[in-house]
């Protein structure tokens, strides 16, 4: 397989960075619709300025490099046994080297904790649908539209995107990063039932997702330590707690 390096992106290389970014993504596009640009978030862009600042922003950013030479760039973002694939793009000069694939596994490898990866691609991207799902084990779990709205997008900028998921085996360093997960929400559990509501909304929203059911699962199959303080995996508990 193609050896790459991910190294992390310095101030100076941002905004080529973007530029980059940009004209990866417009190739895409100009593939399947040639010149239309009805699919542009900006005029001529596929993806605009703003979007990708916010990925590196609140992300970790990295430059793809293979023989010491920039050749694309990715965006994560990491929480506990979670992860989000912001930004994937590769030079459209390199295209079909496996540049893109070994990039992937750069990231899995970095990041062993990690269980469930998601991402995001535009419903045209046949190249990028082609990626996750044939090559990396991606699965199409959602289709955001007009009709079924991502949980926080008010201003429709998901609209025709696909969201995938790739699941995988739990790791000693994912138990690890579950048990973290745990701890911080049992403290909040602990501190409500003496009476402090600062982070309820917060403890409210775990126990409604699927990182709760994950560290639920875990619970139920032996995988978390005897002696750990799980009360925020008591379904009874935690719910009479938000309800009084």
């Amino acid at each position: 397989m193609i050896e790459v390096q991910l190294v992390p992106l310095e101030a100076s290389d941002r905004e080529q960075f973007i530029k980059d970014n940009q004209e990866a993504f417009n190739y895409g596009a100009m593939e399947e619709f040639g010149q239309r640009d009805d699919h542009f978030e900006e005029d001529g862009e596929i993806i605009s300025r703003d979007t990708i600042s916010r990925s590196i922003d609140e992300g970790t950013a990295f430059r793809i490099m293979h023989d010491n030479k920039p050749v694309g760039g990715v965006v994560i973002r990491t929480e506990y046994d979670h992860g989000e694939l912001e930004l994937l793009f590769v030079s459209p000069a390199v295209h079909s080297k496996g540049i893109g694939y070994a990039t992937w596994c750069e990231i899995e490898a970095m990041h062993p904790e990690i269980t469930v990866w998601e991402t995001v691609t535009p419903y045209f991207e046949k190249r990028n649908i082609h990626f996750y799902v044939n090559r990396c084990g991606f699965h199409i779990v959602e289709y955001f539209n007009e009709h079924h709205c991502a949980p926080d997008d008010k201003d429709g900028e998901l609209f025709d995107m696909f969201r995938f998921e790739k699941i995988l085996p739990s790791t000693p360093e994912s138990i690890q990063a579950q048990i973290r997960r745990i701890t911080y929400y049992e403290d909040i559990m602990q501190q409500a039932e003496s009476g402090s509501v600062d982070q309820l909304k917060s403890l409210s929203e775990y126990y409604g997702s699927d990182a709760w059911k994950r560290d639920f699962a875990a619970d139920e199959a032996g995988l978390l330590p005897k002696d750990l303080k799980r009360g925020v995996l008591s379904e009874d508990g935690i719910y009479a707690l938000l309800e009084e």
